[in-house]
């Protein structure tokens, strides 16, 4: 091999190395977390450190699911919270999406220019007014509380994504299914919605992923204990025991990283349908 062809091979290779490198320096703290999690508590603290575990245990994970004080009731907040936000998010994007895609109605210009600005304008810039808003309501420390500004910050997201998903369906798939007598409502639902799945799978993920770990408006509207998140509880969890208990920290944050895996894991052949051409549609 010459010379000039090594060259051009190392700088072939260059930048896959590069992004190996980044991708290790992200994965690499997960790993970490994982392995201390299955150590017992004796070898987290030993010396020397050790990388892999000598002993695995899975003790440190039973004691987080039946014994740590307030992880299941954060648990359970952050289930109930985020499953009812996006069902929600997704049935109004579904909704919403298809007439922003194939209607033409008055003031249509106007509202999809107010949702790319409510997109445009930081998050943290509606907190304040929806403490307000939601103090004098007396909606704050309460599922309520937190259902609604999210559906309220991910839907603009949600309606972007659902009307671009509709409008990459054919019109030809639309003009058939009127001619065999199918309604509005019917196109719709039986027709066009099964069609968007990718792009409701990509809006499930985008919107899952937010809110299971968002931690500003959580920390903010839910001042009482009982009704806090996981992100916000862990927090708290860590004050409560006054140290880097490492035993007890790293499988709690496994647990609440777990929901997500989960979901790209189930998703995934979806989400990439809907990248690669919004599930097929649009090529020759």
């Amino acid at each position: 091999m010459t010379r000039a062809a090594r060259g051009g091979r190392a700088r072939r290779a260059a930048p896959y190395a590069f992004l190996i490198a980044v991708a290790a320096t992200f994965v690499f703290p997960l790993v970490w977390l994982l392995l201390t999690s299955v150590k017992p508590e004796r070898e987290i603290y030993g010396y020397p450190i050790t990388i892999l575990p000598r002993h695995v245990t899975l003790a440190n994970y039973l004691y987080v699911v039946t014994r740590l004080a307030g992880f299941r009731r954060f648990f359970v907040n952050s289930v109930v919270v985020t499953g009812a936000s996006v069902i929600l998010i997704l049935a109004l994007s579904a909704l919403g999406g298809y007439p922003l895609a194939r209607k033409s109605f008055p003031g249509k210009t106007v509202l999809f220019a107010f949702i790319v600005l409510v997109i445009a304008v930081p998050w943290v810039i509606y907190l304040i007014p929806t403490f307000v808003m939601e103090d004098a309501l007396g909606l704050r420390n309460s599922w309520l509380g937190l259902i609604l500004p999210y559906v309220a910050l991910n839907l603009p997201w949600a309606l972007l994504i659902m009307r671009a998903a509709f409008i990459a369906i054919p019109q030809e798939i639309v003009d058939a299914a009127r001619v065999d007598g199918a309604g509005e409502f019917q196109t719709w639902l039986r027709v066009l919605v099964p069609l968007t799945i990718p792009g409701l799978a990509t809006t499930f993920l985008i919107v899952f992923v937010f809110i299971w770990k968002e931690f500003l408006y959580a920390v903010t509207l839910m001042t009482e204990s009982q009704w806090q998140t996981l992100p916000v509880g862990i927090i708290q969890i860590r004050a409560e025991l006054q140290s880097l208990a490492f035993n007890i920290l790293s499988p709690t944050i496994i647990v609440a990283l777990l929901p997500i895996f989960i979901v790209f894991l189930l998703l995934r052949n979806f989400v990439m349908g809907g990248i690669l051409g919004a599930g097929g549609f649009g090529k020759e």
